[in-house]
This record gives structure tokens, C-alpha cells and sequence, in this order.
């Protein structure tokens, strides 16, 4: 096996997992070599990517200090070397998670109760990008040469809902895919596997701190994170009523009326109504995260319940059962974040009622989606490095064949 020296440290280097030459992939329509195939091969083994690559990127080389900081739960950034993903240190702390019975929009289930995170963890500043998805399951695929309106669903999600206007020649040379856009339409359980790759990757680096993991986070986590120390709808503190009113002066359509802070706070149905590349134009919130309204949804490892009624301090929660004879969302994985399709609340000429849509913009709101979904056009996923918790994998239930009579 070859060994990955990497600058400032010393003989007893990181070990790195053996890159490969050989092409992975199947690229013949039909016969591609899957995510899900990839996620499931023991024999796997990354690319080493030439500069003229169309997945190539430059892949950060951290010194063994830096190594050592983020080891340490000491580093305020890190970047993970095999994928080039910026995380940010999330400090532990308490918060109310939930909405009060005021808040607009707000679900029967989101019941307020208190809680603690004890531990710090990193997180992704930006939902995981296709260039990073795909460079861990099938780096070799020949996007130039596919085209994703007649290729099979579950190559990763590359496929014709990216590119339902037509824009003739333009589309087929810029839009074979989309490196730096929120990758989507996979599963929770392919989410988890990604997850775990990623871990063992970097475990053979030698870059995890004790008892750490890259993992989906729990809902605790997300929205703990979202809110960074915000108790609004929205993790800026944004008041809703002023944008509302705002935004129904005089105005038909959506967009040009918000304060300028809301449009950059995500991506909406009413400044683009598509998902958009990750950007720090947008903005980020006290703890340094982009996009967590908007853009895609983002897999959380809880299955969806109503929230315990505990009146102490919850401490680390997760969930994966659920509640007796609950009745919404059975089986089903939390999701965040709200989407790009979604649509900013507001008021035309003599109405007192306010958009449905908006019910899942707020840093509170939760929705559900079977676990193993794949055709999924509004979920992604961003990655924390996190305490290992040994999540159950959902299985879907076997066919059974009828019974002769």
C-alpha cells in the first residue's frame, strides 16, 4: 500500500487509502456502474484525478499541526483533505428546540422542551456538492458523454429534472453536471454509506478524533446549528411580520420587495425557483453556515416523531422509532431546511392569511421522507464530524410472492 506523505509531517506519516488508476465505471447505457453498486463494493478504491479531469479539484494538504487541532476539537475550520469540504466548529451548548405555540406555521409536533449538546462537532459550512459525491462513489463517470434524460434513475441523480427548459446547444455544453450545486435525489440510506466511506477514508488518514465520526447530524444538531444562538424563524433573527409587510406594498409577484439580507439567505422559489451552487455570497448565519433555508432539503439521522415531552434537559437526543399509533410520516427520515421550491410568505391586496409554503423556511420546521426514496429532487445532505452513533439501517421489506391456492 502506498503511503500519502503530506508537508509538516514527519516519517510516522497519515496513512491514506491506495488511489487507483483503472477506471471504475461502467459507462455503456445500461450497464453503469451505480452509486449504490459503488457503496456497496469492498474493492473500492479512489481515483487519483489528472488536472484535465472534469471532476478534478485541489485537495488541501493540512499540516500535521492543523491535524492535530481539529484531532484536538481545537480548530475553529477544517477542511476535509479528500473532499475539500469547509466545516466550522459547532461549541456545545444548550437551546430551546421547537417553536412556541405562536409562531406561524407551526406543526402540532414541534412542541418546545430543552436541549443539550454536550459535545463539539464540525459541520459542513455547505450541503455536500455533486463534485464531492460523486468523487467517492463513481468518479469515473462520462457525464460528457451520457445524457441524463435516457440514463437509469439511480446513477446518482444526474438526470433530466436538472434540465427541464429548454436551451438548445447551451444546455449540452454547460449543463452535464453541475460540480459545485447541492447534490440530490438519493436516499437516506445512500446518505449514510457516503457518510461511512468518508469515515473510513479518513480513519485510515488518521484524521478523526477519538470516538468521532462523519455522519449525517441528528435533528438536535441541525437545528442547534442552524439557529446559532437565534430564537426567530430564521437564523438571522429576520422579523417575519416586517417582511411580510414589506414584501406586500405595491408588489406583484415575488422577490424585488424583501430586505436584500432575506433574498441571500437561501435559495427560493422567488429568486430562482432552482437550486443554485454553493456561495458565500449568500448569507451565513453566527456560526459560519450558508443555505440552511433553502436550496435542498438536508437528511437528519432521526426518524420522524413528535418530539419527547420531557420536562428536564434532553441531552444528545435522537430518535429512530416511532411513537405508538403515530399516525404522519411512519417509517419516514427527518428532514431540514426547507427547498428551492419553496415560496417566501406574503400578503396580496386584502388577504389575512399567509402562504402554507412558508411552513418549512423556519428554523424549527421538520418534514418527513421514506428512508429509502431515491427519486428525491429537493434532499441533499450536509455532513458533521460528530460522536459516533451507531444508527440503525432501515431495510426495505422483501416482496413476497402470492400464495397458491
Amino acid at each position: 500500500m502506498t503511503l500519502l506523505v503530506l508537508p509538516g509531517v514527519g516519517v510516522n506519516a497519515l496513512l491514506a487509502q491506495e488511489m487507483s488508476t483503472e477506471i471504475y465505471g461502467n459507462h455503456k447505457l445500461g450497464e453503469e456502474t451505480t452509486v449504490k453498486q459503488s457503496l456497496d463494493d469492498p474493492n473500492f478504491k479512489l481515483r487519483k484525478l489528472d488536472k484535465d479531469h472534469y471532476l478534478y479539484f485541489e485537495q488541501p494538504k493540512p499540516s500535521a499541526e492543523e491535524v492535530s487541532q481539529m484531532k484536538a476539537l481545537k480548530a475553529q475550520s477544517w477542511t476535509v483533505p479528500i473532499t475539500a469540504m469547509e466545516m466550522k466548529l459547532i461549541p456545545r451548548g444548550e437551546f430551546v428546540m421547537g417553536s412556541p405555540e405562536s409562531e406561524r406555521y407551526r406543526r402540532k409536533d414541534e412542541v418546545q422542551h430543552k436541549v443539550k449538546i454536550s459535545k463539539p462537532f464540525y459541520m459542513g459550512i455547505f450541503e455536500v456538492t455533486q463534485r464531492q459525491f460523486y468523487y467517492l462513489t463513481i468518479p469515473d463517470y462520462n457525464f460528457v458523454a451520457w445524457k441524463f434524460a435516457d440514463g437509469p434513475l439511480h446513477v446518482g441523480g444526474a438526470f433530466h429534472h436538472r434540465h427541464s427548459v429548454k436551451w438548445g446547444d447551451w444546455i449540452q455544453e454547460h449543463l452535464k453536471y453541475l460540480p459545485d450545486n447541492p447534490m440530490e435525489t438519493f436516499s437516506w440510506t445512500t446518505a449514510v454509506k457516503y457518510c461511512r466511506r468518508l469515515t473510513e477514508i479518513e480513519r485510515q488518514a488518521g484524521r478523526l478524533p477519538e470516538g468521532y465520526e462523519y455522519r449525517l447530524p441528528t435533528e438536535a444538531e441541525w437545528e442547534y446549528a442552524c439557529r446559532a444562538g437565534t430564537t426567530s424563524y430564521f437564523n438571522t433573527g429576520a422579523d417575519l411580520d416586517t417582511l411580510i409587510v414589506g414584501g406586500s406594498k405595491g408588489q406583484k409577484g415575488q422577490g424585488d420587495a424583501f430586505e436584500p439580507s432575506l433574498l441571500d439567505l437561501g435559495k427560493f422559489a422567488f429568486n430562482g425557483g432552482r437550486p443554485g451552487k454553493i456561495s458565500k455570497e449568500r448569507i451565513a448565519n453566527a456560526f459560519g453556515l450558508y443555505d440552511m433555508h433553502g436550496n435542498v432539503y438536508e437528511y437528519t439521522l432521526d426518524t420522524y416523531a413528535p418530539y419527547k415531552s420531557d420536562k428536564g434537559v434532553q441531552v444528545d437526543p435522537v430518535n429512530f422509532e416511532n411513537e405508538p399509533d403515530q399516525a404522519v410520516f411512519v417509517d419516514e427520515k427527518v428532514v431540514r431546511g426547507g427547498c428551492y421550491l419553496s415560496a417566501f410568505p406574503w400578503l396580496e391586496k386584502g388577504e389575512t392569511k399567509f402562504d402554507h409554503h412558508s411552513l418549512d423556511l423556519r428554523s424549527a420546521a421538520r418534514n418527513g421522507i421514506p428512508f429509502d426514496f431515491d427519486f428525491n429532487i429537493i434532499t441533499g445532505m450536509r455532513i458533521v464530524l460528530a460522536p459516533k452513533i451507531d444508527a440503525p439501517m432501515f431495510e426495505a421489506p422483501e416482496a413476497k410472492a402470492p400464495t397458491k391456492k
